[in-house]
């Protein structure tokens, strides 16, 4: 989204630098922050979610370096922002080579692109080896590749409690990632912000020095009080020759109450009223309209599946079960997949896939991201835009249970499979069986949605031929895996 189409709410995602102006009701909170980092290279922001957190970094504080609030340390910044997802390394690249000032300085130091158009995907695979290459890498980047002069870098490290999702497959990658951050805010001119879900705090241990790194910069994203959230409802409105009626205002301060959604359902309601307002004055009138504050989210999702046919509704379900998944804190999460993951899963070809995606995410309907102004590319990082999606909409709350029900079996399947190749375990029968064969008609599991669950499974067939009196023979007659399991 160009800085030319800011609007006064953004809806359910959060809050981007360069709609510093129309975010209000945190200006002592941004305060805290900037005064925090002139003491501490390494900043814990750390909230429930929902709490504003990412909001209060990127427009807060991030934009407050730009404009030059921490001046006595650096008026000049280098930023770079990340989310760890399933490639730390890579997405730090990524992030890196989209600041100008450190693209520019990289770009000018790599031989193995030296000479061709400036691309930044050409020089991806040589920064991410290079950030591989040790805990002190940022030391040796900023030695060979400097930034101009009096150029400090950040480094934002948003949704990081990713990173302990990713350290349950690849604990060496998410280990060496880590310990290069905590490295890097050694230097003299590198800061490390990270932005976490509180709930993730007792995980830090897994690392070693993240917990005293946390300890020494932590800060604990404070709720709004009600004059910071009416300031935060009205305020935007007014900037653009607009109004929210004091009726509205108070009737949405006293139902948002103590919700921890609150701010990701205010926004969205906003939001819709202002785009649906030719006059841009937001009454109570209007509101009442959309019930309440809960059910105008899952109304809203609802009404754009509807609007589907069936082989979109299809797609739609495929789609939105493999962008959630489950922690093992057991609460549902979002989980970004690239655009060609989900091409492999739906089985459709881009264009399609590309149509019911932009229902999602067109003007007033942001609940997939990026934003529908950035086209769909087979390496494209498709996200759903808060996880206060998957807490209200009904639906997708149910597509998330299955789908993990689903898993539990096929992860039962497995283990069963494996034990009995190993002759220490027997053929299922009675109810197992029976609960085998609907789990694999209901389910009609394949290489690219066992992947997900199992890092290398084929599943090679499942026989339709088991008699009545012969069902225990389950894996000798319903069910071959092949298993090719890590060690």
């Amino acid at each position: 989204m160009s800085r030319r189409n800011i609007q006064p709410y953004p809806g359910l995602r959060a809050f981007e630098r360069y709609e510093s102006r129309v975010f209000f009701g945190r200006q002592q909170q941004t305060d805290e922050l900037l005064r925090r980092l002139k003491q501490h290279h390494f900043l814990a922001v750390i909230g429930a979610s929902g709490s504003g957190k990412s909001s209060l970094v990127k427009a807060g504080l991030l934009a407050g370096l730009e404009k030059g609030y921490m001046g006595e340390v650096g008026s000049r910044w280098s930023i770079a922002e990340m989310r760890p997802g399933g490639q730390p390394f890579s997405m730090l690249a990524e992030g890196l080579l989209n600041d100008k000032s450190f693209f520019n300085a990289w770009s000018n130091t790599d031989a193995a692109v030296s000479g061709k158009e400036q691309n930044r995907a050409q020089y991806l695979p040589s920064l991410t080896a290079e950030l591989r290459r040790g805990s002190r890498s940022f030391h040796e980047i900023l030695d060979h590749s400097p930034l101009p002069d009096g150029t400090r870098l950040l480094l934002l490290v948003d949704q990081f409690e990713e990173i302990f999702r990713f350290r349950e497959k690849e604990v060496n990658e998410a280990t060496a990632f880590v310990s290069l951050l905590l490295e890097a805010c050694r230097h003299e001119d590198i800061y490390v912000v990270i932005t976490m879900r509180s709930d993730f705090l007792g995980t830090a241990a897994e690392f070693q020095g993240l917990p005293e790194a946390i300890n020494s910069g932590l800060y604990l994203t404070p709720r709004l009080t009600r004059e910071q959230l009416h300031e935060a409802i009205c305020t935007p409105a007014s900037l653009f020759g607009g109004s929210v009626e004091e009726a509205l205002a108070n009737h949405l301060l006293n139902e948002a109450g103590n919700d921890p959604d609150q701010l990701p359902l205010l926004q969205h309601v906003l939001m819709r009223l202002w785009e649906n307002d030719e006059d841009k004055i937001l009454t109570l009138e209007e509101y009442q309209g959309m019930n309440d504050l809960r059910s105008a989210l899952d109304g809203h999702a609802e009404q754009v599946w509807s609007g589907l046919d069936a082989a979109g509704q299809e797609i739609v379900e495929i789609m939105f079960r493999a962008l959630t998944e489950r922690g093992r804190d057991g609460q549902d999460v979002r989980r970004p997949l690239k655009v060609q993951r989900l091409l492999e899963l739906t089985g459709v070809d881009l264009p399609t896939l590309a149509r019911i995606v932009d229902r999602f995410r067109e003007s007033g309907r942001n609940f997939l991201m990026p934003p529908v102004e950035v086209p769909l590319s087979l390496d494209t990082m498709l996200d759903i835009s808060h996880e206060s999606l998957i807490r209200q909409w009904i639906r997708l709350r149910e597509w998330v249970s299955s789908e993990v029900k689903k898993a539990q079996m096929y992860q039962r399947l497995l283990d069963a499979a494996d034990r009995h190749s190993r002759e220490e375990g027997e053929l299922w029968h009675g109810t197992d069986l029976a609960l085998a064969l609907e789990w694999q008609e209901e389910t009609k599991p394949d290489a690219v949605w066992a992947e997900r669950y199992t890092s290398s499974v084929l599943i090679d067939s499942i026989s339709q031929s088991a008699s009545d009196e012969n069902k225990e023979q389950l894996f000798d007659l319903v069910i071959k895996f092949l298993v090719l399991r890590k060690i």
